[in-house]
């Protein structure tokens, strides 16, 4: 199967919104939500497409376009080109606030580098081991970063705790319970959004310089969650279950839920979030962690080691 040319994903689907929006043949991609005619997709029609139409400016969607979009879609598809999105009238507000309308979008879309950054938290959910190897980035993190909290699975902080402006440590034990853990990162939090990682996981080259930006995004259409697409790099080789995607960029106020394979839990659900496929998580693994990891998290929450994930992540990536 193909992947999505917005989020990557290997997730076409028939629903009842092709026929509706677009045509019997269309596909939705069940990550991001476009619309794609797969015949397009195949001949490379597409992406001449997203070369000449989705370019600053004003964007309106036509009905024979190889790619059908509202407004929900088409944010993140535009930033899928480092686009922000303006929605054109009240309807196609309400349409990016309230997915999916059968309204095509019309849009204003600009560079996304114009928008003003919020402050964001960073929060890193680590243990004891792993301070010597985050010590060293932590000058670098903390020019980008107005806040950072070291969520540490201890019940008390080490002799000699990392130093920084910026820098605190949370000393809390993790007990298994991964959703709690990122719970009380988010309560430590100074900044209104955080952007949660583990200690074996980094950002991608650009992410830095676009999270805030998109945080104030989110915030002028009331959205609290973003998710990040990650890619996992088992033994440095990137692995198939891609885009994986994370929302680990959220307001202070969402919570987590979940022992492991946590998600945070926005009011409305999916409706209050998006993907940001120009945000990326690098994930750091070994073979050896992996097979480890599935087979802890079937103990932790039996039925919920997603052995399919297993297989994935030692298996290449496969366009």
């Amino acid at each position: 199967m193909m992947r999505c040319p917005c989020c990557g994903a290997r997730d076409f689907r028939r629903s009842e919104r092709c026929p509706a929006e677009a045509a019997p043949g269309f596909r939705e991609c069940g990550h991001c939500g476009i619309l794609v005619d797969p015949h397009a997709l195949a001949s490379g029609e597409i992406e001449t497409f997203l070369r000449t139409r989705l370019v600053a400016g004003t964007f309106v969607s036509r009905r024979r376009d190889p790619i059908i979009v509202e407004s929900y879609a088409l944010r993140t598809l535009a930033l899928s080109r480092r686009l922000a999105l303006s929605p054109l009238g009240a309807a196609q507000r309400h349409a990016l606030c309230h997915p999916y309308q059968p309204l095509p979008a019309n849009a204003a879309l600009s560079p996304l580098a114009m928008i003003d950054p919020v402050p964001v938290t960073l929060v890193i959910l680590c243990r004891p081991v792993d301070l010597k190897c985050l010590t060293p980035q932590l000058p670098e993190l903390e020019r980008r970063f107005d806040d950072i909290v070291l969520m540490l699975d201890a019940t008390m902080t080490p002799q000699t705790p990392p130093r920084g402006d910026r820098v605190r440590l949370v000393a809390r034990p993790l007990a298994g319970n991964f959703a709690a853990q990122r719970n009380a990162g988010q309560v430590a939090a100074k900044c209104d959004w955080v952007l949660q990682l583990d200690a074996d996981e980094s950002l991608g080259a650009g992410t830095h310089a676009d999270l805030g930006r998109v945080a104030a995004l989110a915030d002028s259409a009331g959205a609290v969650s973003v998710g990040l697409p990650r890619r996992n790099l088992v033994d440095c080789v990137l692995a198939d279950l891609y885009p994986d995607v994370q929302y680990r960029l959220n307001h202070r106020t969402v919570q987590f839920e979940g022992t492991v394979h946590e998600r945070p839990a926005p009011p409305r659900g999916w409706r209050d979030s998006f993907i940001a496929p120009n945000l990326a998580i690098d994930h750091h693994l070994t073979a050896a962690h992996v097979e480890a990891r599935s087979a802890r998290y079937e103990q932790l929450s039996p039925g919920k080691g997603r052995m399919f994930e297993r297989d994935a992540l030692l298996t290449p990536y496969r366009p």
